[in-house]
This record gives C-alpha cells, sequence and structure tokens, in this order.
C-alpha cells in the first residue's frame, strides 16, 4: 500500500470517527474538542472540519466558533430503511408535496454563505427538472439564499451581504446593502418566493420551513418548467404551506423561573400555579410547618 493510499484510508477513517463523536456527545464543538477528545493533531483536525463543511455535513457558526452536524448528515441513511427513517416530519413533508405536485422538490439550507441542497425527489414526468442532493447554489442569488437571509437578524444580514459582495468577481452581480435589506424584510413576512424563470426555461417556488430550536432553517422548493411554475404557483404555495403545518416548532426550554418550581414538585411540595402578571410573595415556612 503506498504513502498515498495510506494517508487516504486514514483520512476516512477519522471523517467516520469526527461524526460519530457528534452522535455520541449531541453538541457542538470546537476544533479543540475534537482534536483533544480523538487525539487527531490540530492542523488535521482543521483541515477535515473544513472540508466537511464545505461539503454541506457541518456547519460552522463564526461568532462561536463551533462546529455542528447539518440535516444532511441526518438524511444520509434514509433510504437504508424506509420503515424506520422516512417518517420523520420532514422526510414526511417532501414525500407528500413530491407526490401531490409530481414535480422535483428539493430541501435547502445554508452553510458557509453558500446553499445546499440537502435531498432532492425527483418530478415523475419526462420534462421534470433536474437536481442533485450536494450541488450548491449562491446564497445572494438563489431563492432559497434569499429567504434563507431573510432569517438572519439585521446586523447578520449587513455582514453576509458585505461579505458577499466582497466576494462576488462579476461588479453586476454585487447588490446595493439598504435595497436588499428592504427586500429580505419583505420576504421575511411573506415566508416564500416564486421564480417563475430562472434563465434556463425553468423556475422555482420556494417555502420556508418552520423553525426548529437548535437547527438550521430549511427551504422546501417545487422545481418545474417555467410554463408549469407560471400556471400553478398559487396551488403550489398552497400545498407546501398546508403540509409544512407537519413540521411543527420545537418547543422553547421552559423559563428558567420556573426552575425552583419545578425542583419543589420533584421534592413531592405542592406548588402553586401564578396567574401571569402576578407577582409570587415568599413566606417563610414556620417550625411547625410540614
Amino acid at each position: 500500500m503506498s504513502n498515498k493510499d495510506g494517508r487516504t484510508i486514514k483520512s476516512a477513517y477519522r471523517v467516520l470517527e469526527i461524526l460519530e463523536y457528534f452522535d455520541r456527545k449531541n453538541r457542538t464543538a470546537t476544533v479543540m474538542d475534537l482534536s483533544r477528545a480523538l487525539s487527531y493533531p490540530q492542523s488535521s483536525t482543521s483541515e477535515l472540519l473544513r472540508c466537511l463543511t464545505k461539503l454541506g455535513y457541518l456547519h460552522y457558526d463564526r461568532f462561536k466558533r463551533t462546529y455542528s452536524p447539518t440535516a444532511r448528515v441526518a438524511l444520509l441513511g434514509a433510504w437504508v430503511d424506509p420503515a424506520l427513517f422516512r417518517g420523520g416530519a420532514v422526510v414526511t413533508v417532501l414525500d407528500r408535496v413530491a407526490e401531490a405536485l409530481g414535480e422535483t422538490v428539493v430541501l435547502s439550507t445554508a452553510t458557509s454563505y453558500v446553499v445546499q441542497h440537502l435531498h432532492v425527489i425527483d418530478g415523475l414526468h419526462e420534462h421534470a427538472v433536474v437536481e442533485h442532493a450536494g450541488n450548491t447554489d449562491c446564497l445572494l442569488h438563489s431563492p432559497q439564499g434569499r429567504l434563507l437571509l431573510s432569517t438572519y437578524k439585521d446586523t447578520h444580514v449587513r455582514s453576509a451581504l458585505h461579505r458577499l459582495n466582497a466576494e462576488e468577481q462579476d461588479p453586476a452581480r454585487r447588490v446595493k446593502v439598504a435595497e436588499h435589506m428592504e427586500e429580505l424584510a419583505r420576504l421575511r413576512d411573506c415566508g416564500w418566493i416564486a421564480t417563475p424563470d430562472h434563465g434556463d426555461g425553468t423556475g422555482s417556488v420556494a417555502v420556508l420551513l418552520p423553525p426548529r430550536c437548535g437547527t438550521d432553517r430549511l427551504v422546501l422548493s417545487v422545481l418545474a418548467p417555467t410554463d408549469i411554475i407560471c400556471a400553478r404557483t398559487e396551488e403550489i404555495v398552497e400545498i407546501v404551506q398546508e403540509q409544512r403545518k407537519g413540521v411543527l416548532p420545537m418547543p422553547r426550554p421552559k423559563p428558567a423561573a420556573r426552575a425552583d418550581a419545578q425542583q419543589q414538585q420533584a421534592n413531592g411540595r405542592q406548588v402553586p400555579v401564578w396567574p401571569t402578571g402576578y407577582t409570587r410573595r415568599v413566606i417563610p415556612r414556620t417550625a411547625n410547618a410540614s
């Protein structure tokens, strides 16, 4: 075995160990966390993480400098045993939309300032649009990308727009930040965008899926020839918005203010339910109190 083959096998082994680490720990991790836990050189760990991020398998939080798996990792084995995996809410919604419309349906997210297509269900007819899982698109100039940008806080949107403009080599494709902020604000209120013609005879209708705590935002897109998008936009939006109700937002954790009440309940003490807006009075317990 050549040294090159040995390095390739070692890299593949380490990639799997990194994914298994996230599966065990169920939390984000820094380069140092992974380097120490898996006894890898820091430089090799950093290079592997950057590669997995570019491929769309990891998400990098540049503010916290942490990595976490994307939905693409979760979808890798969905086809192996459909009875176990295809019952998930998001994949079920994709299946139902594809069945109802017969067109190509795509699930996308944003990673490293690009749109990554995580999962694709091919259309049923010969003129269906062809797309592939793993393909990427421009965050700034794709309908999915603009929808995902609209979910960012304004400060993060401005930072992203300035960075994307700086990285854009074609001056004609750079955007005016103020005007783009206004468009994103409208998209934030609407939650979907129809693009009848991408310039190649195809179009799309993209709809944001409900947010889920601790996970990346997802966009469901229906891709079809331009004439179908023009004729069926309202129908497509109605079907997707109805089906997206199956992706319920993940409930928020209970407020920390109720932690003491939960602890008291765990200790067997009865805790009254205080009406909203009332101030709880703390009454010291006497020595005779049970």
